[in-house]
C-alpha cells in the first residue's frame, strides 16, 4: 500500500526551498517518490511550527484531515504519517484516527524514531567512554509520546534521571509507569544538572537556553523544530549536540531538507510498514512490543543509525 507524511513548515521562508511544481492552493504536495518496496508522497501544510502551536486548534486538525482525505481521495494512499506538530495537534493521531470521514491508517512513526533516539543516546556513551549508571540524565518533554517512551527504555540505564514537563498531572501519571531513581520536574533549569540531555517537545522554537546546560553536556535533540539552536551551538563548543531521529536510507536519496542518505525514523517506520503491508494504526502511547518490531524491521530493509548528524552536518565520532 502507498503512504503519505503529513507535515508542515518549520518557519516561513522554508517554503522558498520547496520546488514551485509542488505548490497548490491549499497544500504542498509531492510528486510520488519510490521506496524499493512501495510509494510515497509528501504533503505539508502551509503553516509554520508557531503557526501550529497557536492557531485554532479545531481550524488545524480540519486541515490536516483535509490533507489526509486528498490523500486517501486522490492519490490513492492507504496510510498516513503524521510528522511534527502534526502529531500534537491530534492528541498522537488518536483524533484522526476516530475520524469517520477518513477511511485510511494513522501512524505516528515515533516508535522507530523513540527507538533511534535511544540508540543514539547509548551510542554517543560509548563514544566518550561513559556508563549510563554514573551519569545523570534529563529527558525534556518526558510525558510527550516520543519522551513517554524514551522515560521508559533510558531512566533504568542511568544512575540518575530529571524528567521534566509543563503539566505536573501528566508527570504524575508518567511517575506510576517507571522504574529506576528520577525525580519529575515543571522546572526546565533542572536540566543544567544532567550529563545527557535529550530533548523531545512539541515547544514551535528553541527552547532550551546555554545556562541551562552543564559543560560538556551532550545533548540529543529530537525535537522539530530543534530545541536547541545553532547559536548555542557556536557559543557553547564543549556542547555536544546531535540530531535526533535521524537514520540511514538504502541507497544515497536526498530528499527535500533532509541530509544525503538520511531520513527522519518517522518516515522510515511508515515506510516499512507501508512494505509490511501492515494495516493497523499507530497512535497515542507507544507500544513498546511495537517499538522493538520497528527496529526487526529495520534490520530487515537497511533503516539504521550510523553517522550521527548536527542540523545535518556528520559528527565524525564513531
Amino acid at each position: 500500500m502507498k503512504f503519505a507524511t503529513i507535515g508542515h513548515l518549520d518557519y516561513e521562508k522554508r517554503i522558498e526551498q520547496i520546488p514551485k511544481e509542488w505548490i497548490q492552493k491549499s497544500l504542498i504536495i509531492s510528486p510520488e517518490f519510490n521506496f524499493k518496496e512501495t510509494q510515497g508522497h509528501f504533503i505539508v501544510l502551509k503553516l509554520t511550527a508557531k503557526q501550529m502551536m497557536t492557531l485554532e486548534r479545531a481550524k488545524i486538525r480540519r486541515k490536516i484531515l483535509e490533507a489526509a482525505r486528498f490523500a486517501y481521495d486522490k492519490l490513492n494512499v492507504e496510510l498516513i504519517q503524521l510528522g511534527a506538530l502534526t502529531t500534537s495537534v491530534t492528541d498522537g493521531g488518536v483524533w484522526l484516527a476516530e475520524q469517520k470521514e477518513y477511511a485510511g491508517l494513522v501512524n505516528h512513526g515515533d516508535s522507530y524514531t523513540a527507538a533511534t533516539t535511544a540508540q543514539a543516546v547509548i551510542k554517543s556513551m560509548n563514544f566518550f567512554k561513559k556508563i549510563p549508571s554514573d551519569q545523570t540524565l534529563a529527558i525534556v518533554g518526558a510525558y510527550g509520546v516520543i519522551g513517554e517512551a524514551l522515560s521508559k527504555i533510558l531512566v533504568p540505564k542511568f544512575s540518575y534521571s530529571f524528567l521534566i514537563g509543563r503539566r505536573e498531572q501528566k508527570l504524575k501519571e508518567l511517575e506510576s509507569n517507571l522504574k529506576g531513581d528520577f525525580k519529575t520536574t515543571i522546572e526546565l533549569e533542572t536540566a543544567k544538572y544532567a550529563d545527557v540531555v535529550v530533548t523531545a517537545t512539541n515547544h514551535p522554537t528553541a527552547l532550551l537556553k546555554s545556562e541551562q546546560l552543564k559543560k560538556n553536556a551532550i545533548v540529543i535533540d529530537v525535537s522539530q523544530p530543534p530545541n536547541v539552536s545553532q547559536e548555542i551551538c557556536q557559543i557553547r563548543p564543549d556542547i555536544c549536540r546531535m540530531d535526533g531521529g535521524y537514520v540511514d536510507v538504502p541507497g544515497r536519496i536526498q530528499l527535500p531538507g533532509m541530509p544525503v542518505g538520511k531520513i527522519f525514523a518517522c518516515i522510515a517506520e511508515v515506510i516499512m510498514q507501508s512494505i509490511e503491508n501492515e494495516r493497523m494504526n499507530h497512535v497515542g502511547s507507544i507500544d513498546l512490543e511495537h517499538l522493538k518490531k520497528t527496529e526487526r524491521w529495520a534490520d530487515m530493509y537497511g533503516y539504521k543509525l550510523n553517522e550521527l548528524t548536527n542540523f545535518g552536518r556528520v559528527i565524525q565520532i564513531f
